[in-house]
């Protein structure tokens, strides 16, 4: 685990930095001042000793000359800073020379002759002297200048104002070495000990503010662990309690932060576990609750039955009055379900006008009892909409719970077949699942196809073939439809042939997710080889159940770098009208990725041009019902020319499929029909504009 650092610490070491190179700088600056200051101070001091000189040359002049040296001694003396005095001839050669106190220098060395020169020139002027700053020695100052008489040229008695030359006689030189070090080291030294002091309280401050600011901070530092607990998913977290507003304020926004997801948090689950139109419970969780239940009847020796129900003929519903009127009658079935079972029994809606009961904890004839009494309350409801009566029956197919033997699948596989054998039987009656005969040949065989599609997506045994669209007036081929294949060890199988099962056990969001990435795959593939083509893909309810497969097909369309405008969407027009909630919702995503959208057997539903203006599609793809007798039947001579002038007219393009002779293909461009697709164009291959014959198929009820 990484180590972080305190944000005190940080605050406090910056603050620290930033004020010791502060102190630094004004240290560096009192320093450079003072050390001017008393330059200043020192030159001045020297300038005053100059006065001096004279009193200092007294040996040059005066007759007792022991006298006189004694007379510089005493004035010496008084002044410590001075170091020695040394006399000079005028040649430059040393006369004499003094030290003071307890100085004790070399012996002085003579004025060499540019000092003499420069000194000489100074006597009978002002300034008379001259000063010198010893560099190397920092603080030590040289004062010299000559000791000279000067007197009239005659005696000017008689003709003063006309006899003003003075005349001037060198008798030496005089040199003072002054010492100002001691108070420069004095200075010094009591800056050190400032600055020590300084340094000491920057750090006692550092500490004291160390320990005040982490006070301060606290009430943050007490969020660490509230903030860690909402990190980790938890959402009942204690806040402490604070006096400072700014905290509070801090407090009240998690607070309101944690309330806000929360209620997304319950929306959300809501949502996923729960059927946005009848307010049921969700396929979902179904599949979690028979998971469940299995297990608990497997442990516990229990028994459980699931009942399959199916609305009777509740497409017309839909097909006659509309989306909205089916709704209503949906949400009066589910409560009709609601208040026909138990309260601990569970309730959900399968799809479409399906649906399924977990009936928890009873006998075969109690399931057989809590059946008829759903049955016989559904036959109850009476709904009027636009003037139509319609009548709500059902068919119920009823399994039982007694061990792990069968899965969930398994389970739902044997509920909805003897839904099926109730609805072969008349509808509108019970029938239990019968593990003989050929219901349970036909559950062995699904059985056996969904671990076998099982086995294909974990280890990609599916392969796509693609079938061409040829455009008719340009005989132009650009689009192709991507087709599902399964490798067998006897060769391709076609979806005809395990698709019902798959359907049945609930794996058909999987192969669509298989089919939807590996066409993009496909298409990322192509388009690096230079060609440039559009693949239809078709979905199932199933992909529209799932409220993230347009987000994901966003994601697989940006990974293999793929445009939407590639991809077309095909969806058969009973699920565009039947399921219209989910697809309109997943639809509009894909079409704001660009994607295509297709309606596949166009011309079967009740009122297909009536929702031809609200289907937000691109092409509309003729059922081939109409196709196969186009050249023998006037019926779908009309029906298919009617079509293709509608579609023209709401801006589509349409594509018939089952194109097998050239007199079709003559009547199709006659009609206008954009697209055509069929064995007459080309079958489906594995690989796009490959004319070679396609692999055998074994499955003999293959859409092309």
């Amino acid at each position: 685990m990484t180590h972080r650092r305190s944000l005190i610490t940080d605050i406090l070491t910056v603050q620290l930095l930033i004020t010791g190179v502060i102190t630094i700088i004004a240290l560096v600056g009192l320093t450079w001042t003072s050390r001017a200051v008393i330059r200043n101070n020192l030159n001045y001091w020297a300038e005053q000793w100059a006065g001096e000189l004279n009193e200092l040359g007294a040996p040059f002049y005066r007759p007792d000359h022991d006298a006189a040296t004694l007379d510089v001694e005493r004035f010496v003396e008084k002044y410590p800073e001075i170091r020695q005095v040394t006399w000079y001839r005028p040649d430059g050669s040393v006369f004499t020379s003094i030290g003071n106190g307890g100085w004790h220098d070399v012996a002085p060395a003579p004025l060499n002759a540019a000092t003499i020169a420069e000194l000489s020139g100074k006597a009978g002027v002002s300034p008379a002297y001259l000063l010198r700053e010893d560099i190397e020695r920092d603080r030590r100052f040289r004062l010299s200048g000559p000791i000279w008489v000067e007197s009239f040229a005659n005696d000017g008695l008689f003709d003063v104002a006309r006899s003003t030359t003075t005349k001037v006689d060198l008798l030496g030189f005089v040199a003072v070495d002054i010492d100002f070090s001691a108070y420069h080291a004095a200075f010094s030294k009591n800056l050190a000990l400032a600055s020590v002091a300084l340094i000491g309280l920057l750090f006692t401050s550092w500490i004291v503010g160390h320990i005040l600011l982490k006070r301060a901070l606290r009430p943050l530092s007490e969020l660490q662990e509230p903030l860690s607990q909402i990190a980790q998913g938890t959402m009942e977290v204690a806040f402490p309690a604070t006096r400072h507003k700014e905290t509070q304020a801090i407090v009240t926004a998690l607070r309101d932060t944690l309330s806000t997801l929360q209620k997304r948090e319950q929306h959300l689950l809501h949502i996923a576990n729960h059927d946005l139109v009848t307010g049921l419970y969700s396929r979902h969780r179904l599949v979690s609750e028979l998971d469940a239940e299995i297990e608990a009847c497997a442990a516990n020796g229990t028994r459980s039955a699931v009942c399959f129900v199916d609305l009777d003929q509740f497409k017309y519903i839909n097909d006659t009055c509309g989306h909205p009127a089916g709704d209503q009658l949906l949400r009066l079935a589910a409560q009709q379900l609601r208040d026909s079972v138990r309260s601990d029994d569970f309730v959900a809606r399968f799809g479409g006008d399906e649906f399924v009961i977990l009936l928890r904890n009873v006998s075969r004839p109690q399931a057989r009892s809590i059946a008829d009494k759903v049955l016989a309350q559904m036959r109850s409801i009476s709904h009027v909409e636009q003037g139509h009566v319609f009548h709500l029956q059902c068919s119920i197919g009823v399994t039982a719970i007694t061990s792990g033997r069968f899965g969930t699948h398994e389970v739902l596989a044997q509920a909805d077949m003897a839904c099926q054998m109730a609805k072969t039987n008349g509808r509108n009656r019970v029938e239990f699942y019968n593990v003989s005969g050929k219901l349970n040949e036909r559950m062995a065989q699904d059985i056996h196809w969904t671990r076998t599609i099982r086995h294909a997506l974990e280890n990609n045994e599916f392969v796509l073939h693609y079938q061409p669209l040829m455009h008719i007036k340009t005989q132009a081929i650009s689009h192709y439809e991507a087709l599902l294949r399964l490798k067998t060890g006897r060769g391709l199988i076609g979806p005809q042939a395990f698709l019902p099962a798959v359907a049945r056990f609930g794996l058909m969001a999987e192969i669509d997710r298989w089919v939807v990435e590996h066409a993009i795959r496909a298409l990322a593939e192509f388009t690096r080889s230079g060609s440039r083509l559009r693949l239809s893909v078709n979905l199932t309810r199933f992909s529209f159940e799932d409220e993230t497969f347009a987000s994901g097909v966003r994601s697989l369309l940006r990974e293999y770098d793929v445009a939407g405008d590639q991809v077309c969407f095909e969806i058969t027009e009973q699920m565009a009208v039947r399921f219209a909630a989910k697809t309109d919702r997943q639809i509009a995503g894909l079409r704001d990725l660009g994607c295509l959208i297709a309606v596949d057997d166009f011309g079967t539903g009740y009122s297909s041009f009536s929702y031809l203006k609200r289907l937000p599609a691109d092409y509309l793809k003729i059922d081939g019902s109409f196709i196969r007798e186009l050249t023998r039947s006037k019926v779908d001579q009309t029906m298919v020319r009617m079509i293709g002038e509608v579609a023209n007219a709401a801006g589509l393009e349409t594509v018939a499929e089952y194109v097998e002779t050239a007199a079709a293909m003559s009547l199709l461009e006659k009609y206008g029909i954009d697209y055509a697709q069929g064995f007459y164009i080309g079958r489906a291959v594995p690989t796009p504009f490959d004319s070679a014959e396609p692999e055998p198929i074994l499955a003999t009820d293959i859409v092309q």
